[in-house]
Parts: structure tokens; C-alpha cells; sequence
């Protein structure tokens, strides 16, 4: 049976469906108390505590289901190698005497802010299969640049 979504993650990001999961898991009985609080008042029509909170359930309803989705057909990818750039390695590169650090990730799991880049970005992508001591020339917006592999994690 082929599964409906294909799903890669790290294991860190698997880590955090499940966290996320819990974390809105313990929100909700308090927004289902605020939604029977509200319900209690009276005429609903006009009642916008209770419609907030019932969207507010809504909403974290559907992210749960969302996210065992996500948990339930995903693949978890340990990178093993350090000696070639795969999915889940962390690479250290210098451009002009700067080190940068990246871990290559899924786009669900990319933060450029904190040097997790996609394994379809252009940086991600440029990176996945070099090795230490390789440079790699990289199109970005402001055109190309080079990066040197200094180490793999």
C-alpha cells in the first residue's frame, strides 16, 4: 500500500511533532473549560468567548490530527555518514574566511535562521553528497558563491 503523504524528518524534528502534539494536548481541556464557561452564559448567538474558544478548539483539533498524520508515515533519517553530505548531516563551511554551520533537513523542518536549511534549497541541495575539502559553488538571490566544507557532523 503506498502511504499518502511522503514525509522525511530528522529525528530531532520527529521529536518535535510529538512535543508539539503534547504541548496542544494540555491546552486543550482549558480552551474546552473557557468554551463551556462561555456556553453557560446564555445566548451563543452573540456570545464571542464561546466562538473564540470553539475556534480556538477547532483549530487545535485539527493541528493534532494534522500531526499524527504527519507522525504516523513519516520516515526518520539518522545521518550516519560523516564523511559525505546526506539528509540530517550538520556541515561546517567557510566563504571568505566566515564559517557557517548548516544541517540539511526536510522543507517542513527548515529554519534559516537557525542554519537548517531544506534538502531542495539551493543551499541544501548544493551541499548533499559532497565531502570534506569539496567547493561548492552555490546560487543564491545575490548570485553565486563559493563555500568550502570545512567539517561534517
Amino acid at each position: 500500500m503506498k502511504k499518502p503523504i511522503e514525509l522525511k524528518l530528522t529525528r530531532e524534528g520527529f521529536e518535535n511533532l510529538k512535543k508539539e502534539i503534547d504541548a496542544l494536548s494540555l491546552r486543550r481541556p482549558g480552551v474546552l473549560s473557557r468554551m463551556v464557561a462561555a456556553r453557560e452564559q446564555g445566548d451563543l448567538s452573540e456570545n464571542a468567548g464561546y466562538h473564540a474558544a470553539k475556534e480556538e478548539l477547532g483549530r487545535i483539533d485539527r493541528r493534532v490530527r494534522e500531526l499524527k498524520i504527519m507522525i504516523r508515515f513519516a520516515d526518520v533519517f539518522e545521518s550516519r555518514s560523516k564523511s559525505v553530505v546526506g539528509f540530517g548531516s550538520s556541515v561546517t563551511v567557510e566563504n571568505g574566511g566566515d564559517q557557517a554551520n548548516f544541517t540539511i533537513v526536510s522543507k517542513l523542518e527548515a529554519d534559516p535562521l537557525r542554519g537548517k536549511v531544506s534538502d531542495v534549497s539551493p543551499i541544501g541541495s548544493a551541499l548533499i553528497g559532497k565531502k570534506t575539502g569539496d567547493v561548492v559553488e552555490i546560487e543564491v538571490p545575490d548570485g553565486k558563491t563559493l563555500y568550502k566544507i570545512v567539517s561534517i557532523n
